[in-house]
């Protein structure tokens, strides 16, 4: 279990990572685009005190994401490092594209918002699927 969370809580800084990193490239690329999270009708703002979990969230996932590799990592063949990849790309697959789609169907979002969130996401457990794939067997 100790190997579960530690494993976890590494991917979730990493996930973390890579959020906040493609956010400022994101940003820096089309400013624009940032406006849209200031509109207090459909986000919270950054001080509201529930805002913190966008900075746990990561861990959370990360742990739960570890757990679950355990349980499947037998499944997926190849390498340590194609093996990530794969178990990545298969979260994202079953569980951040659906969200995507329900995000796009449910919030007045514009879809370019959203293709940047799926590219987030996907980076995202790219990078927590090798750093448990080499940390959690």
């Amino acid at each position: 279990m100790k190997k579960v969370v530690f494993s976890g809580l590494v991917a979730g800084s990493l996930m973390l990572g890579v959020s906040l990193l493609l956010s400022l490239i994101i940003s820096a690329i089309f400013p624009d685009s940032m406006a849209e999270y200031s509109n207090a009708a459909i986000f919270r703002q950054m001080d509201d005190p529930l805002m913190y979990y966008f900075f746990l969230h990561p861990f959370v996932m990360g742990i739960i994401l570890s757990f679950i590799w355990l349980k499947v990592r037998g499944l997926i063949n190849g390498e340590r490092m194609t093996k990530g990849l794969a178990y990545g790309f298969y979260v994202w697959l079953f569980f951040g594209v659906p969200g995507m789609l329900i995000s796009i169907s449910t919030f007045q979002v514009s879809p370019f918002l959203v293709g940047t969130w799926t590219v987030s996401i996907l980076a995202q457990y790219l990078a927590a699927g090798v750093a448990i794939s080499r940390m959690a067997q």
